[in-house]
């Protein structure tokens, strides 16, 4: 057997494999789309994350956290206007086909239904939309706008103490004392309605100090018309509140109490992370204030995993410094990191768990329609018209698909129609016709030793097979092209 002939047998025993891996490709892709597997690896994939790794939460409690906060997730409505279909009478019936025939797996293989009571959900989710949902889920924005105005008002309180206990150590006559505490209930009326605006954000934390700074100067140069400086009450009054007007004018100053008025996002998570008979924050809180509620729903709603692993996230996110708002998107940065590493390997599973469904679908493709591939190179290799005829459709169908990747459907569906056509004009030596059945003796009996190579050929039928069409399609072209003396050279006006 010449070179040439081995070529051809080689030429035509890829067209079969690509013959049949594209029926494979077909079966497969109907099968995912009906049992939804990437929408459900998704969602598994994205509750592993949660849970903290591959065994996931082996506490009951832990992974009831983990399946809420999921769903929690593909409710937002940044996941939800994901899952988006066709619209049309048709598309909509079709669906409607899939989703029955997936119910009707689940409920004969018992299998649970991840999407709850929906009947599927996104394929694929960008990371961004993922941060953003699990941010809002957690409410992270809100608890540190909440701790924020808590502290605010806690500093208010402080201050004016300060100030009343600075009015009252003061010797003032009788005439005198109503005054000044005239002016602090002014001070104290002022300081709430900027607490207020800044509870309704109608104004930043900064903007908020000028305001009570401002507020405090007024009240200092009014008690001071009553206090002379002369007096030694006055002087004491003056220097005293001086401390206390420093603490928001000076740029130092200013700066520490922004930082502790803001809280960090470290901060914030280390709180969550712990229970409330350890967390300082809380124990000041009163238990049924709001601010305690949404940092107790959070408690409860997060698994201990996530808190470990968003800690450390919110950590790399501060270490680039500025305000509360900074830190938050670098933190929502890192979650998107975090999740596209994390689904890099989710990715790598997914393909490895289709690669054995390739191949048991391919075996048994390859056993319906006993694609043997010994007995496939046997009769091409004595069949000459058969070989000849395979060749010149498999030239054909290189040629009018030469710049062609099966790299999505409509590439696949264009060469499966090329395919078709060849398949009208040649019978491929495979299926159940006699020259392929299986061998006998004269009794009837099945020859054990010819079955046994006829399943050999059909192991290596179903190998090739869930190599997939896009691999034996590059072969086809490789191997074509080598015979031919490599690639016709391009044109001038190609180049």
């Amino acid at each position: 057997m010449n070179l040439p002939v081995i070529i051809d047998i080689i030429i035509g025993l890829v067209f079969i494999y690509l013959t049949l891996s594209l029926l494979a490709s077909e079966i497969q892709e109907l099968i995912a789309t009906v049992l939804q597997w990437r929408a459900e690896h998704l969602k598994k994939s994205i509750e592993v994350l949660i849970s903290g790794g591959s065994e996931g939460a082996k506490d009951p409690v832990q992974f009831q956290r983990v399946g809420q906060l999921a769903y929690s997730i593909y409710a937002n409505p940044m996941i939800k206007d994901l899952n988006q279909g066709a619209k049309g009478v048709l598309s909509e019936g079709f669906r409607s086909v899939t989703h029955r025939m997936g119910d009707f797996y689940r409920g004969v293989t018992g299998t649970k239904n991840v999407f709850g009571n929906k009947s599927t959900g996104p394929s694929y989710i960008p990371a961004e939309c993922f941060s953003a949902s699990l941010l809002d889920s957690l409410n992270i924005s809100s608890l540190l706008s909440s701790l924020s105005k808590t502290r605010l008002e806690k500093f208010k309180d402080l201050q004016l103490a300060q100030i009343k206990l600075i009015g009252e150590g003061l010797n003032l006559p009788d005439s005198t004392k109503p005054i000044i505490e005239q002016e602090l209930k002014w001070l104290t009326a002022e300081f709430d309605r900027v607490i207020e605006d800044y509870k309704n954000e109608l104004g930043s934390l900064n903007n908020s100090l000028d305001r009570m700074s401002e507020k405090l100067g007024f009240y200092i140069n009014d008690s001071q018309v009553y206090l002379p400086e002369t007096e030694l009450a006055g002087r004491e009054f003056q220097r005293l509140m001086a401390f206390v007007k420093a603490r928001f004018d000076s740029e130092f100053e200013r700066e520490v109490l922004r930082g502790q008025l803001q809280p960090s996002l470290s901060n914030l998570l280390n709180t969550v992370r712990k229970t409330q008979d350890t967390v300082g924050e809380i124990i000041e809180l009163k238990q049924d204030s709001r601010i305690y509620k949404q940092i107790q729903e959070t408690l409860d709603s997060m698994p201990e995993s996530l808190k470990r692993s968003l800690y450390i996230l919110a950590q790399r996110a501060e270490k680039g410094g500025g305000n509360t708002q900074e830190q938050l998107e670098r933190f929502q940065k890192e979650i998107e990191m975090w999740f596209d590493q994390s689904m890099q390997r989710a990715s790598g599973v997914y393909k490895r768990n289709a690669k054995g469904v390739a191949i048991l679908l391919g075996t048994a493709i390859a056993v319906a329609a006993n694609a043997d591939t010994i007995n496939i190179i046997n009769r091409l290799s004595k069949d000459s018209m058969l070989r000849s005829t395979v060749n010149l459709y498999a030239q054909q169908l290189v040629e009018k698909n030469a710049k062609t990747k099966l790299d999505n459907l409509t590439s696949l569906t264009k060469v499966q129609q090329d395919v078709d056509r060849a398949l009208d004009n040649v019978a491929l030596p495979f299926g159940w016709s006699e020259p392929n059945r299986l061998e006998r003796d004269k009794q009837g009996n099945l020859l054990w030793p010819a079955f046994m190579a006829k399943l050999f050929g059909w192991i290596l039928s179903g190998v090739a097979i869930s190599m997939g069409a896009g691999f034996w399609f590059e072969a086809l072209n490789k191997i074509i092209n080598i015979r031919n003396s490599g690639k016709k050279p391009a044109s001038a006006t190609e180049s």
